[in-house]
């Protein structure tokens, strides 16, 4: 919430007694730099200044002053039936940022207005397809996530949520990731949201061009690089599950997934005449070089494994999907790029890839292994093969079968691979709830529309109260886990209730074909055992 001609931004609450008496707690601790810093604070008549950092700056204002209360400042509040408090708290950067002064009216009418000018935007949102409520609710959210000075879409909001309580998969996750791009992108193209869809493009553009190559795997909100990742091994961490991570070490991977996605953005763009990403095209023809110079090399995959690199089967085949989109843009635009050489790699990676990425009559982790991964059910909706090819429709019975958990309280929840196939960490993770939502997507093309509708609705039920949705769910309780709200899970709701009502609402509002273009995929024919 921002008031008019005042810097910075302000975060408002207003109470409303409807009933009887309730007591209620004001609590002011500030904790800069994660704890370790004291706050300086400043209580006045006006409201309470918080110097946090040298340059930031919290003032916190409401009906009463707040007292003195170590840690912290406090105030013990009664509100009755009829009654209304509002408090303010305003946060700035800069050397010096005036007391919140707001009157109780005001604040008020700031949030009326907020409210207001939520229901507006949510108002153009094109989407006629099954769980309206569920799809509106992730575009707010990833509305929510976006750094409005940058457009840049952040992960989630938090760091450190376990994804095993008590165990030590705690990230750091208030960056924005590269393998998010075309699945960001895509979404908000499709919702109507081209503002927002636009602005990301230009960020991703801009930022991946400023710090060269190789590529990092996830950057700044602001355009950011550098995030070492350190532990804070004097926080106990949320319900005891330490460490607590500052930074993330992933940042040096190679992930030649984030290369395709990439490309991937470029190309919807183009399907949806947006040029944004055109006009930087020498950048891109950089990044198809890359790649035909490199897919060759083993990688981290998109799920950053830390024990070895490894061919991963969906990594090749995103690098497949840049070498593919490039190829497409020149021969449609007339761009300059070396196509001849850029198709010659792409068959000989696709040949490669089916000789040595399947196993059974499906689709394997990686080169040489039988280990499944729920990213394999994406290679049908980048076009790598198609959705109802025989290897295709094995893959996702495959997936579906061998890594659901034992007792999950809904079908489509997946782990992204078993544990046991290995990654370098110790412990447990839940099901990686957007795993379930590119299965609703491979049984849509695969033509399974009532397995695919039947899934979702029973993965949108599992929202938290808000409708929310965290990186992972545990399978058996359906409690959520690890860092929360996630981009990465409300995006692939999204797109699989785009892909739905693609196919089924074909009235006005509904929602017009999902913006990957055509490619280079074709059905497979194969002899590998």
């Amino acid at each position: 919430m921002v008031f008019p001609n005042r810097g910075g931004q302000d975060l408002v609450w207003v109470l409303d007694g409807l009933d009887g008496e309730v007591e209620i707690e004001v609590v002011l601790d500030a904790r800069p730099s994660f704890g370790r810093h004291e706050a300086d604070l400043h209580p006045g008549a006006a409201g309470t200044q918080v110097i946090v950092e040298d340059d930031l700056r919290l003032n916190f204002a409401g009906p009463v002053q707040l007292r003195q209360f170590a840690p912290g400042l406090r105030r013990t509040l009664t509100i009755g039936a009829g009654e209304r408090m509002a408090f303010c708290l305003h946060v700035e950067v800069g050397a010096s940022a005036g007391l919140a002064v707001a009157s109780q009216e005001e604040l008020a009418a700031a949030l009326d207005d907020t409210v207001a000018a939520w229901r507006d935007w949510q108002s153009v949102i094109v989407y006629g397809g099954p769980a309206r409520y569920a799809v509106l609710r992730s575009a707010i959210l990833l509305k929510l996530l976006i750094y409005e000075p940058s457009g840049a879409v952040v992960a989630a909001g938090t760091t450190s949520l376990p994804e095993e309580i008590g165990g030590v998969r705690n990230w750091d996750y208030r960056y924005t990731w590269l393998r998010d791009a075309s699945f960001t992108l895509n979404a908000l193209y499709q919702l109507g949201c081209r503002r927002e869809a636009n602005r990301y493009a230009r960020w991703m553009c801009e930022v991946t061009a400023a710090h060269g190559l190789p590529l990092r795997v996830l950057y700044g909100i602001g355009g950011e690089t550098e995030f070492p990742e350190y532990e804070r091994d004097d926080l106990e961490g949320y319900r005891g599950s330490g460490p607590v991570r500052v930074g993330n070490g992933v940042e040096y991977q190679l992930q030649l997934d984030s290369y395709g996605e990439l490309l991937d953005c470029l190309s919807i763009c183009e399907v949806l005449g947006d040029e944004v990403m055109r006009r930087e095209w020498p950048h891109f023809r950089s990044l198809v070089d890359f790649v035909a110079d490199h897919w060759r090399d083993p990688d981290s995959g998109i799920w950053e494994v830390r024990d070895r690199p490894r061919h991963f089967v969906h990594s090749k085949a995103m690098a497949w999907t840049a070498l593919d989109r490039g190829c497409n843009l020149v021969e449609a635009r007339g761009l300059a790029g070396d196509v001849e050489r850029w198709r010659a790699e792409a068959d000989q990676l696709r040949g490669e890839l089916v000789a040595c990425g399947v196993v059974g009559g499906r689709f394997g982790r990686a080169y040489g292994e039988a280990d499944l991964d729920a990213s394999l059910l994406m290679l049908p909706v980048v076009g790598f093969i198609e959705g109802d090819d025989p290897l295709t429709t094995a893959t996702i019975d495959a997936v579906e079968r061998d890594l659901t958990p034992e007792g999950a309280v809904a079908r489509g929840l997946l782990y992204r691979y078993r544990p046991e196939a290995g990654d370098g960490l110790p412990g447990q993770e839940g099901a990686f709830a957007i795993c379930g939502f590119w299965l609703v997507e491979a049984l849509a093309l695969a033509g399974r529309h009532g397995d695919a509708e039947a899934v979702f609705e029973g993965l949108c039920a599992l929202a938290g109260d808000l409708g929310l949705f965290a990186e992972e769910i545990d399978p058996v309780t359906g409690e959520q886990l690890g860092n929360t709200p996630q981009a990465f899970t409300h995006i692939g709701l999204i797109n699989a209730g785009l892909r739905l009502a693609n196919h089924t609402a074909k009235g006005a509002g509904s929602a017009g074909p999902v913006a990957r273009p055509p490619s280079s995929g074709r059905r497979v024919e194969t002899d590998a055992p």
